[in-house]
């Protein structure tokens, strides 16, 4: 008997653009953060099974990253050529096609990046659209971090009110002149600061001021 063809993406839904547009604007999310998002009360094979065909159809690709714990292992999705066509076309969210790209970036950078786009999900579809990721800062401001001394944060997104906020994240990678060096750039713009639990103290201890967000390291 002949295999079955593996299925293809040949339209996409209204569940597919919106995936489309985060990873456009986050450039890469976890599958965990794709499937908390749009599907949290499936199985985990539902989200998946889409998303590969989606990958098929040359609109997102998957690539697996060391995790945070040794011995563990991150799968994370980004745009593929047609994902970033259909971005920054008429049909959806119409993005400079220079602020979206193709690849997921360092790969000692990818947690960190996935790790900033938590703070994405908790913002209503307004501020979601305003948000740009630390490339896409320094690209927009034509400044670089080891050029100009003004460091770009990780992410950055305007507030309901108007307010212009800083994501920045500390893995727990960060070194006190680091730290210190970034609360200087900031200044006194109102800053989320992601981190794993405990790691606070030590942001805070430099002159880290503002929200903490903080997250659990999972073992496997």
């Amino acid at each position: 008997m002949p295999r079955k063809k593996a299925a293809v993406a040949k339209q996409l839904t209204e569940r597919d653009k919106v995936i489309l547009a985060d990873l456009a604007r986050c450039r890469v999310l976890s599958l965990e953060q794709i499937k908390q998002a749009y599907w949290p009360q499936a199985k985990e094979r539902t989200c998946r099974e889409r998303l590969e065909q989606l990958a098929r159809a040359g609109y997102v690709k998957a690539y697996t990253v060391p995790g945070e714990k040794p011995d563990t292992f991150l799968e994370v999705y980004f745009l593929e050529r047609m994902g970033k066509r259909w971005a920054t076309g008429p049909e959806g969210p119409f993005l400079d096609p220079a602020v979206v790209f193709v690849n997921p970036g360092k790969v000692d950078e990818v947690i960190h990046q996935v790790r900033t786009n938590a703070i994405y999900f908790r913002l209503s579809e307004a501020e979601r659209a305003t948000w740009r990721v630390g490339d896409v800062i320094e690209l927009e401001g034509g400044s670089y971090r080891g050029s100009t001394g003004v460091e770009a944060p990780d992410a950055a997104y305007i507030a309901a009110d108007g307010t212009e906020v800083f994501v920045e994240t500390d893995t727990g990678n960060y070194t006190p002149t680091q730290i210190a060096s970034k609360v200087r750039s900031f200044g006194n713009k109102k800053t989320i600061w992601v981190c794993p639990a405990g790691r606070q103290k030590t942001l805070r201890r430099y002159g880290a001021k503002g929200e903490f967000c903080i997250y659990q390291v999972k073992a496997s």
